[in-house]
């Protein structure tokens, strides 16, 4: 009878500190998993058009552009989605051998018009940055016109559904640098109170807008021209962000959590030659 007794309450007191245990792991790492270091290169377009005479360093061809591809694809670099590193990190999930992401900023309406056929094309994926101020002149004008229009919401909708496009959160209204800000940083002697709201505002903004009216929620945020600081990235964390991508050129180290904030990015300027860009970059083994 002891016994019994003696071996129920050992039971009781082992479940108790397992659940005990669980509760705690739950509340922070349980979801996150301990992945091997991969390198992934990230390059940063913008804007894409046919008049090779507009070439600039945020304006490349559209022939450079699937010269790119056409040197990934042959290289054995394999796209990725920004949440296919977000799910490596935190599920365990498998990533390519050669897994490499094209970014495009700012929502360009010839993203749409030149890029998604490529994406067919070569069988890629992209992840598109959206500014929901951009979005909605667009919109509101519905010009359409892929030499300086961008994206409307029904477009951003129709990219989303693609299975080829990943919509990110690039600001509703924080692309400039001619308002007393630049970007999204802080400005200097800002109270963390009120720099958190502003960002706060601005970036649920857009979030809301894509949700309800593109019907895609991103789990990523691209800051405008780069500029971030640790509380901004503390306050997109808090908002849910699962990554964040800077302009910083360097190739990123993808293991734990922490890998996936901050994230660099090569900026394609149009003026260099596919190989000249891939080898100046070294993110690839452009000597072959």
């Amino acid at each position: 009878m002891k016994r019994r007794v003696r071996l129920a309450m050992l039971t009781l007191v082992y479940t108790t500190a397992l659940l005990i245990t669980v509760a705690f792991i739950g509340q922070d790492s349980i979801s996150v998993m301990n992945p091997g270091e991969v390198k992934v290169p990230i390059i940063m377009y913008h804007s894409i058009l046919w008049d090779k005479s507009r070439v600039n360093k945020y304006v490349v061809s559209v022939e450079s552009l699937e010269n790119d591809m056409k040197f990934l694809f042959e290289n054995d670099y394999k796209t990725v989605f920004i949440s296919d590193l977000v799910s490596y990190v935190y599920e365990g999930t498998a990533l390519p051998e050669k897994p490499v992401v094209l970014s495009f900023d700012d929502g360009h309406y010839n993203n749409l018009v030149y890029l998604c056929p490529l994406l067919e094309k070569y069988d890629m994926v992209a992840c598109i940055s959206t500014v929901g101020a951009y979005t909605e002149k667009s919109t509101r004008e519905d010009d359409g016109n892929p030499n300086y229009s961008y994206c409307t919401w029904e477009e951003i909708k129709k990219l989303s559904l693609s299975g080829r496009v990943e919509i990110v959160n690039h600001s509703f209204d924080m692309h400039s640098t001619n308002k007393g800000r630049m970007g999204a940083k802080q400005k200097s002697g800002e109270s963390r109170e009120t720099y958190t709201k502003i960002l706060t505002n601005d970036t649920m903004r857009n979030q809301e807008l894509l949700r309800s009216k593109s019907g895609t929620t991103p789990i990523c945020y691209a800051y405008p021209f780069g500029y971030y600081s640790k509380l901004s990235e503390e306050i997109l964390r808090s908002l849910g962000f699962k990554a964040t991508l800077s302009c910083y050129e360097r190739v990123n180290r993808i293991s734990g959590a922490d890998s996936l904030y901050g994230m660099g990015r090569y900026n394609r300027d149009g003026r260099y030659s596919t190989e000249a860009f891939m080898r100046r970059l070294g993110i690839i083994g452009a000597g072959k």
